[in-house]
């Protein structure tokens, strides 16, 4: 699987940045980019393009969610499954770049709304996902996650017990840091 942090300039600064967790555990799953309005990452662009990354974002319209389920994902690459195990899951998914807006989400709304590959992307839900038990930021979405709790999540719902479990760990000692 591998994980693309798309990270907000400002982020990169920050002492209540949870992406560098991800990025510090698990370097073989996770990448960081670096966002640019003007001159985005080029294989971030063509993945997006070509339908070789899917976004991990709220759905466009709660009415009509266009964002599909990981098991969803899973059969848009694997088709002819009729049934899958977590390990099938892995490796189906791990043909896609799952990309997370690493930024508050005031930023990352901003994101979106400047980068149209972002905007065309396939996007990607998970379920099951709760409230956010991040303590160190103000103004959060309800139902928002932050970065670290996505990652977490999409490797629990993957099939990636143990590495969530070590991610959840990291987190509540960060959480309780401050």
């Amino acid at each position: 699987m591998q994980i693309v942090l798309l990270t907000h300039e400002r982020e990169l600064q920050r002492p209540t940045n949870t992406g560098c967790l991800a990025l510090t555990h698990f370097p073989e799953h996770c990448q960081q980019v670096v966002w640019s309005r003007v001159h985005p990452d080029g294989a971030l662009l063509q993945a997006c393009e070509t339908g070789q990354a899917l976004l991990m974002f709220p759905a466009k319209d709660e009415a009509n969610n266009d964002a599909v389920q990981l098991a969803e994902a899973v059969m848009a690459i694997k088709p002819t499954w009729t049934s899958y195990s977590g390990l099938d899951q892995i490796e189906a998914v791990a043909q896609k770049q799952i990309i997370i807006l690493d930024a508050t989400w005031q930023e990352a709304r901003k994101m979106m709304r400047q980068s149209p590959y972002l905007q065309q992307a396939d996007r990607l839900a998970l379920s099951g996902a709760g409230d956010s038990s991040y303590q160190l930021r103000r103004n959060q979405l309800e139902g928002g996650l932050c970065t670290i709790e996505c990652v977490q999540l999409l490797f629990r719902q993957a099939g990636m017990l143990k590495q969530a479990e070590q991610l959840e760990v990291v987190f509540t000692q960060f959480n309780q840091r401050r």
